[in-house]
């Protein structure tokens, strides 16, 4: 392929025909609409260009195959100003082919999102691109073979739009040099919300250190942060997880498939549980976990009050009917009233069976539990299942004390004398009306007969200061109707 500058494609670009630079009618129409800046967007993706080798029926695809131009294509990329969304998966196999195609691409300042699976990248070729397009927010690198991430890494510390939202690297079995160069450039991406550094084994100890400078850096805003796969033991957990306990925005984290975890480190996590780190969502799937997993989680989530979705795979985690005891205690300790109100009332989902629902509001995208009808957990025990429901509604804790406690100890409150009788009657009045809706035996009847039969109580254990309490509110009532007359 001979050497072509900018002004070669400059001068032929309204002139050239397109069916003499591509395979195939459909690539010339989409060349047609990138020259003409008319790219379509579909309703997964806007302005999204698909690169392929193989038949792939998505929106906007090149079918690349042998008589397509790889340097009228990185052109028309280049100078096109609708495309957002940009991804390879492929490349040409010869160098001045590629070379080609990256210096158009380079050009291009309106593509926000790019991503590459299974095919080579040398990102000193690709540095200007990062270095100068200021509307990129989604780096997204799969199965890529990666040359010179030294040059990722100074392109991501040259760049002055700091600008990056998404990061990911998922299964590029980086070095933990190159780890350690990237994650030091990504520190200084102040709106960075998704960090996504998945199925690298050759992390090891120094590579949780340098994750954790990421995740610990107080200038980022991370929500998401998913590191399954990279075969880290407990030492490297407890490393991220005191970089966690900073995470102040963290909402979703992934350790799935992390399968040298043991109890050790899952009891780790109880740092993380009782920082001011709100995580929502935690994923431990692929993973045997264990009974003594499980205590150790169910010990670190006492108290907690942020995290809702504890997602792990039912079956093959290990557990026995003594894990599932332990989550049982965890959300509804039926030994005492007080217990049950110091259990969780948060945790609202354990296990596999869950999908994602986009916000109606164009935020991102939602948790949801259950199948697609609502309130189905397969592999879990009715026993755990019928608390993770009433933890989903309001006043929980009052529903589980209702359900566990049919007779309330008022003895324990007569030194409060009668001060305590109209508190009393409003809880069962407020339980009463906010009834879990998943539970069948909760009727208001019930309430009701619970409620007599505390005040009944009450009144039978002190009945000398009840009817002195009820002679006096008479007293006080006659001295008032004299005073109006």
């Amino acid at each position: 392929m001979e050497r072509r500058d900018n002004n070669y494609y400059d001068v032929r670009a309204q002139d050239v025909k397109l069916e003499d630079i591509t395979s195939s009618a459909h690539n010339a129409k989409i060349l047609r609409m990138l020259r003409d800046d008319d790219l379509a967007s579909t309703e997964e993706e806007e302005g999204a260009l698909y690169i392929v080798d193989y038949t792939f029926d998505h929106g906007n695809t090149i079918f690349v195959k042998e008589g397509d131009d790889w340097g009228w294509l990185g052109y028309f990329v280049g100078r096109n100003k609708q495309i957002r969304g940009l991804h390879l998966y492929c490349l040409p196999e010869e160098e001045d082919e590629v070379d080609a195609f990256m210096e158009g691409l380079c050009r291009n300042h309106s593509i926000e999102r790019i991503g590459a699976r299974h095919c080579e990248i040398d990102f000193s070729s690709l540095s200007p691109f990062i270095v100068n397009n200021g509307n990129l927010k989604d780096l997204r690198l799969f199965h890529v073979d990666i040359f010179c991430a030294h040059s990722l890494a100074m392109a991501l510390s040259q760049r002055q739009h700091k600008s990056l939202t998404k990061f990911c690297f998922s299964g590029n079995n980086l070095s933990n040099d190159a780890l350690e160069e990237i994650s030091a450039a990504l520190t200084g991406y102040p709106y960075l919300e998704t960090f996504n550094v998945s199925e690298n084994v050759l992390v090891g100890a120094n590579g949780c250190e340098s994750l954790g400078a990421i995740i610990r850096s107080s200038a980022l805003r991370l929500e998401q942060v998913s590191l399954c796969g990279n075969d880290f033991d407990d030492n490297g957990l407890q490393t991220l997880t005191a970089a966690l306990t900073n995470a102040a925005t963290l909402q979703r984290l992934s350790l799935s498939s992390n399968r040298s975890i043991t109890a050790s480190g899952l009891r780790a996590l109880s740092q993380l549980f009782s920082s001011a780190c709100p995580v929502e969502t935690l994923l431990l799937e692929d993973m045997n976990i264990g009974d003594e997993g499980v205590e150790a989680l169910a010990d670190g989530l006492m108290g907690n009050t942020t995290l809702k979705h504890l997602v792990l795979t039912p079956d093959s985690a290990g557990i026995t009917g003594t894990g599932w005891a332990a989550f049982s205690r965890l959300l509804c300790d039926t030994s005492s009233i007080n217990n049950t109100y110091s259990s969780n009332h948060t945790l609202e989902h354990i296990g596999d069976d869950y999908h994602y629902v986009s916000d109606p509001f164009g935020g991102p995208k939602l948790f949801r539990s259950g199948n697609y009808s609502g309130g189905y957990f397969p592999g879990i025990p009715p026993a755990v299942v019928q608390y993770l429901k009433i933890n989903k509604e309001n006043y929980a804790a009052k529903i589980k004390i209702g359900r566990c406690h049919p007779d309330i100890p008022v003895e324990v409150f007569f030194g409060y004398k009668l001060k305590f009788l109209p508190l009393l009657v409003s809880w069962f009045v407020g339980f009463g009306t906010r009834k879990c809706s998943n539970c069948q035996n909760s009727t208001t009847r019930e309430f009701q007969r619970r409620e007599l039969s505390a005040v009944y109580k009450f009144i039978r254990g002190m009945p000398m200061l009840a009817v002195d309490g009820q002679m006096r509110l008479k007293s006080s009532c006659g001295r008032k109707r004299k005073f109006d007359e």
